[in-house]
């Protein structure tokens, strides 16, 4: 009987302890994405995936929880910093508060549905962080970054109600979170547009956010020699 042989991998080359690390995450997220299961990782697996022996995997993890907790947190940085790219962007482009804050709440919905797997993964899977401040924690990256956006808005909007930013982003998270979880779980022809995500998004916004007073509006120049004639 052939016994299958294990991919063996050529050594890295010193300085490139840091690339062999990344390639152990990539497959252990592939890993993750594709069973949702904590249960189906091993290092052992791991290993053979990248083409290594196991106990190289010990060289820079120490054991499968830290392997899983670095995963979600990388997945859990993306996340935030693409949030937080979308309004620095919005508002280097002359955006209004709303539209800057808009901008963060489509950014969330994107990474949702372009990584459906990788979002289920950082939300759906069992695992337990260890006991930390919970502004350490993976998740609280992402929480920083709802605070920070809506700190910002409430900052030009309405600054007396700055003490309520980290509150009003749980709600706007959690529900936004809501919508998309549902939305991945409707008949195809419900999710063939995202339509009804943005609508619902907007409609959160008015919920929980002030409304920006509205600007007097620029006098045109008819209007203004219609008023010198008079």
């Amino acid at each position: 009987m052939a016994v299958k042989q294990q991919v063996r991998r050529v050594p890295n080359v010193r300085g490139e302890g840091e690339r062999l690390r990344q390639e152990i995450l990539d497959a252990a997220t592939r890993i993750l994405e594709e069973t949702g299961r904590e249960d189906a990782l091993s290092l052992r697996g791991v290993a053979r995936e990248v083409g290594i022996s196991a106990p190289s995997v010990y060289l820079h993890f120490k054991d499968k929880t830290e392997l899983v907790a670095t995963v979600l947190d990388a997945a859990y940085r993306a996340l935030a910093a693409a949030m937080g790219e979308a309004g620095e962007a919005a508002a280097a482009a002359g955006a209004a508060p709303w539209e800057r804050i808009g901008a963060t709440t489509a950014a969330y919905r994107r990474f949702a549905i372009d990584k459906p797997r990788r979002y289920r993964l950082m939300f759906s899977l069992e695992y337990e962080p260890e006991r930390q401040p919970s502004a350490e924690t993976p998740l609280g990256t992402v929480l920083q970054a709802w605070t920070h956006a809506v700190d910002t808005y409430l900052a030009a909007i309405a600054p007396a109600r700055r003490s309520e930013a980290e509150t009003v982003g749980i709600h706007l998270w959690t529900a936004l979170h809501g919508q998309l979880v549902l939305w991945h779980t409707l008949p195809g022809h419900h999710t063939s547009s995202e339509d009804i995500l943005i609508e619902l998004e907007q409609s959160l916004l008015h919920r929980l956010l002030p409304i920006p007073a509205p600007q007097p509006s620029t006098p045109t120049l008819d209007a203004a020699h219609s008023q010198r004639g008079s």
